[in-house]
């Protein structure tokens, strides 16, 4: 019996066990057309493993080189961490090209390998590898004299030259920011850590919303049936949720669904959407079909009508059952979306009737309603995995056009959330699409490889890959891609993100997390899923493929690898030349566990903006905490603070200063699977003064508002 039918035997019995049969077969028929089947699915899985080492030898040969260098730099971060020793690490001239302070010890090292390029050729072959390294370097030690601790970060791009059996050498060293040393405490400061109760429901404890009452903060983990609040001495406890039994998967969204005055709890979960208003719990709206994965929820009047209504997504898990988004870069083949139109009495249906039919398939992870033009109506951003960013205008009756094609290339991203706020300070909302860069993708790119028969994947790879994208309104297209993106664009496996002045100086900062699957060892999955998983598979469920799918994870999982594991939260602090800087690790922010939602909000009154944000551990222990970090920033600007009694959707906030006019949208979904408070927070920089503030309505009305600074005011919606 040859190796190959041995393989082949084992797999037929591995891919009979992938099929779960409810009743035994009726007849013999029956019987062989199984076998056939599962025969027929383990020479397809044969075929997937034979067309994977051929493309290895044929297609990715040239990543060798890559994959060597990959494992230099993961065995020498480990061993520098380890030690807590820069010069342990990956290079050994590393500690003496920084010049860092004497006495400090490593805290934090990650390098990541960006592109890799043969030196040149003598008779003998290759004579070596150049690599572009992109490093970040976190010192921890002790003022001369003080007992508080100092951080010292650097970050930096490389050439390393790995030539045949010579240790590597640094060369086109130069830093990506100076260096940043600060010493005294952190102006974040640890507050909560409290352990999420899963109740069974495991991965999806969330939605995270914060909500400010009159007796505290609340943040609630509808998934969870749980709400974290603020106690009398300080510290925070679990208390039961009242937003209803947790579901294993849920989207939640406040809202006042009739205009009465009063805030409703709306409730996405498999059999439609349930409210609970002041009589308690009542079925609006029942599905046509199981809702499968409810993502992102958001509400809006769309038509003028009065009446609130609903957007309701749906994420589809890639590799389940063998599917795979196709393709990985445009995919429009996910669990439906519902546009629910609110006719006072009933909910109805309307996706297809109003433009957005075309692709309802969408795995979209958030979407919200946004007036981009300024024409009073509310127009729809939708922000989706393995596709990127739709955009629709809407013609004030509820109809939809599509203006997702001027968005061009820029569009394509792994979107995983959105932010909105007026970054540049012209009166139209901007849009920040939270996405994912790669180290892998970006060395395929630096050596223009790709597999011919799938031109579109090598075509949009650089797209998809680009990472965190700023878009800045336009009247005109709706939203276009801004090039100040690029001091936001490396955030890594990011998730959520948060806008918020923390300092109060009147320029908006942005926190990301992020994350995926940290495990013991810093090699990385990726590159199986950018040389090989984005050709195999397609929209429909396949056992071979899904075998193929197990394997590889299996594989990972034995080699205990990350997956867009060990990673640091980012805070991207914008400067008074308008440029954003990282400095989470400076603020007390990085955060290195594996995180998800993410909330902002004056949680102490004190008007400095808190965090509040979640973590999804599965190594050295499978856990989900609730972090909550205190603001204790000093001498910062003056601020002034809203808050509505209500959510008023499509209505904002202006508040005009001597340096300009600062703006807040209130939206829905925007985070990933978060919502922050009906509230509205403007740093004011050192002058403080507030010239004019007023709540601009749905309908166009203007409010006068206080303009005493340093206040929370409470604004009331007139019922």
């Amino acid at each position: 019996m040859t190796r190959r039918t041995v393989i082949l035997l084992a797999v037929l019995l591995a891919v009979g066990a992938l099929a779960v049969w409810r009743r035994r077969p009726a007849s013999t028929a029956a019987v062989r057309q199984q076998e056939a089947q599962a025969e027929a699915a383990a020479r397809k899985f044969m075929a997937l493993r034979e067309a994977e080492e051929r493309a290895d030898r044929e297609v990715w040969s040239l990543t060798l080189p890559a994959v060597r260098i990959e494992q230099e730099v993961v065995l020498g971060v480990e061993r520098a961490m380890r030690e807590r020793k820069v010069e342990s690490g990956v290079l050994p001239q590393l500690s003496e090209r920084l010049a860092a302070p004497a006495g400090y010890s490593l805290l934090w090292l990650q390098a990541r390998t960006l592109g890799v390029r043969p030196l040149g050729k003598t008779s003998g072959g290759p004579t070596g590898s150049l690599a572009n390294l992109e490093m970040e370097v976190v010192l921890e030690g002790s003022p001369s004299g003080s007992a508080s601790r100092a951080i010292w970060t650097a970050r930096f791009l490389a050439e390393a030259d790995w030539s045949n059996g010579e240790p590597p050498q640094l060369q086109g060293y130069r830093f990506v920011e100076p260096p940043t040393i600060l010493s005294g405490m952190p102006v974040f400061e640890p507050w909560a850590d409290l352990l999420i109760p899963t109740n069974g429901v495991g991965l999806f404890t969330d939605p995270l919303l914060f909500e400010s009452t009159v007796q505290g903060p609340r943040l609630h983990l509808a998934g969870a049936g749980v709400t974290a609040v603020l106690a009398r001495e300080g510290k925070w406890q679990w208390e039961a949720s009242d937003m209803g039994p947790p579901e294993r998967v849920q989207a939640v969204v406040r809202a006042d669904l009739d205009g009465d005055g009063s805030t409703e709890i709306v409730v996405a979960d498999a059999s439609g959407v349930r409210v609970r208003g002041r009589d308690g719990w009542r079925p609006v709206w029942v599905a046509p079909a199981k809702l499968r994965h409810p993502q992102s929820m958001c509400a809006g009047d769309i038509d003028g009508d009065g009446d609130v209504d609903l957007w309701i997504t749906q994420y589809r898990l890639p590799f389940a059952n063998g599917q795979f988004p196709t393709p990985y870069y445009d995919a429009n083949d996910g669990f439906p979306s519902y546009l629910l139109r609110n006719d006072g009495t009933q909910w109805v249906d309307i996706t297809e009737a109003s433009g957005l039919g075309a692709k309802r398939h969408r795995r979209t992870y958030s979407a919200s309603w946004i007036d981009l033009d300024g024409d009073g109506d509310l127009d729809l951003v939708n922000v989706s995995d393995f596709a990127g960013l739709d955009v629709y205008r809407n013609d004030g009756r509820g109809h939809f056009s599509d203006l997702t094609p001027g968005l061009g290339e820029a569009r394509h991203s792994f979107g995983m959330a959105h932010a909105i706020w007026d970054a540049n300070g012209d009166a139209l909302p901007d849009l920040l699409m939270v996405g994912m860069d790669s180290a892998v993708a970006s060395q395929l790119e630096v050596l223009g490889l790709g597999r011919s028969e799938f031109a579109g994947h090598t075509a949009h790879r650089a797209a998809m890959t680009y990472g965190n994208r700023l878009f800045t309104g336009s009247a005109t297209q709706g939203l276009e891609f801004s090039p100040a993106s690029e001091g936001l664009r490396r955030g890594g496996w990011a998730w959520g993100a948060a806008v918020l002045d923390w300092n109060n100086d009147g320029r908006d900062d942005v926190y990301l997390v992020n994350g995926h699957e940290t495990f013991e060892s810093r090699s990385d999955f990726e590159r199986q899923f950018w040389q090989h998983d984005i050709y195999v598979g397609g929209s429909a469920p396949d056992p071979a493929t899904q075998l193929y799918f197990m394997q590889a994870n299996e594989r990972r999982r034995a080699a205990r690898q990350s997956y867009g594991g060990w990673q640091a939260n980012r805070l991207f602090t914008r400067s008074g030349s308008g440029s954003f800087v990282e400095n989470a690790w400076i603020q007390g922010l990085a955060v290195t566990e594996d995180c998800r939602n993410v909330v902002a909000g004056d949680f102490d009154g004190d008007g400095r903006m808190d965090l509040a944000l979640t973590t999804y551990e599965q190594w050295p222990a499978f856990r989900q905490r609730l972090l909550i970090f205190r603001n204790r920033s000093m001498g910062g600007g003056r601020w002034i603070g809203y808050q509505l009694d209500v959510p008023a959707p499509g209505s904002r906030l202006e508040v005009t200063t001597r340096e300009g006019v600062r703006r807040h949208w209130w939206v829905h979904g925007d985070g990933y699977r978060s919502q922050s408070d009906t509230t509205a927070h403007f740093g004011l920089g050192e002058r403080g003064e507030v010239i004019r503030a007023e709540w601009i309505l749905r309908d166009g009305k203007r409010r006068e508002l206080p303009r005493n600074p340093g206040q929370w005011h409470r604004i009331s919606s007139g019922h």
